[in-house]
């Protein structure tokens, strides 16, 4: 009896080895797809939560914003005192408040600007202005991030220069208007020199207030320190009204003709 033997393709194992190779990656190619459908999906659920965050912060920051809204300070318009109105009551609240009257036109802070005819002045530059002439910086203080702090307001009062005036009659009025509240009435020969020649208290005190004025050149737009020439509704004379009043307060006016001046200093005796 003849046994006859099978004979194997040659091909056979080969193809069983690729069967099972790509069943192999068939299943490799399942799970990863899983696992970045998974991924995907936990991607897609992070950026919803990142944006309702992000939006939540927004709304709140915009909420915030509402709460915390910074009025700009106002606009001073010399041209607006003649008119019943905001500007007109504000003015005369502001001078009641300091005890004076028309010695000023306008009574500004140091954060505010103020209007003449067309031009608007911007009282922080008449002051660094100011500053620079005398050879000073205008300090300012930073926070952590760099932006400025707000610093304590000054009050400056502010006389609109008119046709006849000088410097010297400027002062004088305000001098005046400053004693009044005090009950004192100046005679309108009080900053006239003595019979001896020697200036009187008062003429003393007017020639240090020229050392303390800002005079501002409206069409120039800057801070002159000719204090002769006046020009009718282009110069403005500027006071800083805390500065002069804590003077004039340690002036004891009894004894106001002791007072002793070089030009540039101003000596107050001690009683």
């Amino acid at each position: 009896m003849r046994t006859y033997r099978q004979k194997r393709h040659p091909m056979m194992p080969i193809i069983a080895l690729a069967v099972v190779i790509a069943a192999v990656l068939l299943v490799i190619w399942i799970v990863m797809d899983r696992l970045s459908g998974n991924n995907r999906r936990t991607e897609e659920q992070n950026t919803q939560v990142t944006q309702d965050k992000s939006g939540a912060q927004k709304t709140d920051s915009l909420s915030s914003a509402v709460v915390k809204q910074i009025s700009k300070p106002p606009v001073i318009d010399y041209n607006e005192l003649t008119k019943e109105g905001i500007i007109k009551d504000l003015m005369e609240s502001r001078k009641k408040d300091l005890g004076i009257n028309d010695s000023v036109d306008l009574v500004v802070k140091s954060n505010e600007s103020f209007t003449v005819g067309e031009n608007t002045v911007s009282m922080e530059k008449v002051i660094e202005q100011a500053f620079a002439g005398k050879g000073k910086v205008l300090e300012k203080e930073l926070d952590e991030s760099g932006a400025q702090k707000p610093l304590g307001l000054t009050t400056y009062g502010v006389y609109v220069v008119q046709p006849g005036d000088n410097i010297w009659n400027i002062h004088f009025r305000m001098l005046k208007d400053y004693y009044i509240r005090k009950g004192i009435r100046l005679v309108e020969t009080a900053d006239e020199p003595k019979s001896s020649g020697m200036s009187s208290g008062v003429g003393k005190i007017l020639k240090f207030s020229e050392t303390m004025v800002i005079i501002y050149n409206l069409k120039e737009k800057k801070v002159t320190a000719d204090i002769n020439i006046i020009d009718p509704l282009s110069k403005v004379v500027i006071y800083n009204m805390d500065e002069i009043f804590a003077l004039l307060e340690q002036i004891d006016f009894d004894h106001v003709d002791k007072l002793r001046f070089d030009g540039s200093n101003i000596w107050i005796p001690v009683h």
